[in-house]
């Protein structure tokens, strides 16, 4: 497979609401946390409208000051709504080595290690070949269009549009288009045996 590509990962997190919010909740003026915090108050400003990136140390001063975990304020990062949509172009997707087997990744990229959703659209012939998932994963496909086949070892099963299919991963295993035309669906991967 190929690698993902999460444009979220590498943005640094954005603590200026937080710090505002937390600096009223303390009542107290951006001249006195300066003062309490050692940071200037022309940073504390900037920090606050987001318009600096502040060091790990500046954070570290205005969280002691404000006697709040450091680790908090990093991941507070709450979104302003309650929905997080993405346009199609902008999902994450990964493909087979034969480049026709396509996964647009639906999940929450930091849950992949333990929750797998994925819609897929496989070109004839293709195939999409998978390692263990490990100790009690289990896989489940929804077909919407065309006809899959799944080989685990020597067993194999032909799914059709309209049916699921489940079945457990701890061995490798291969799903095929044997169909004529596109094949296309959602599967669902559970990692962690304590789902």
């Amino acid at each position: 497979m190929t690698k993902i590509y999460d444009q979220q990962r590498f943005k640094p997190p954005k603590v200026g609401d937080e710090v505002h919010r937390l600096r009223r909740a303390h009542g107290l003026t951006l001249d006195e946390l300066a003062t309490k915090s050692g940071v200037s108050k022309a940073i504390l400003s900037q920090i606050e409208r987001d318009k600096s990136n502040p060091t790990l140390s500046t954070i570290w001063r205005i969280t002691q000051a404000l006697d709040h975990p450091l680790e908090d304020l990093l991941s507070s990062n709450k979104p302003s709504s309650p929905f997080e949509k993405l346009k199609y172009n902008a999902t994450p997707s990964v493909a087979s080595e034969d480049g026709g087997f396509t996964l647009r990744i639906l999940g929450l990229v930091s849950m992949l290690a333990s929750v797998q959703w994925y819609e897929f659209e496989a070109q004839p012939g293709s195939c999409l070949i998978s390692e263990s998932h490990g100790t009690g994963s289990i896989e489940s496909i929804s077909l919407l269009k065309g006809a899959l086949e799944i080989e685990i070892e020597e067993n194999r099963e032909v799914l059709e549009a309209g049916e699921t299919l489940r079945y457990g991963t701890e061995t490798a295993h291969k799903l095929t288009n044997i169909g004529k035309g596109v094949c296309h669906g959602f599967m669902v991967n559970l990692l962690s045996p304590t789902l």
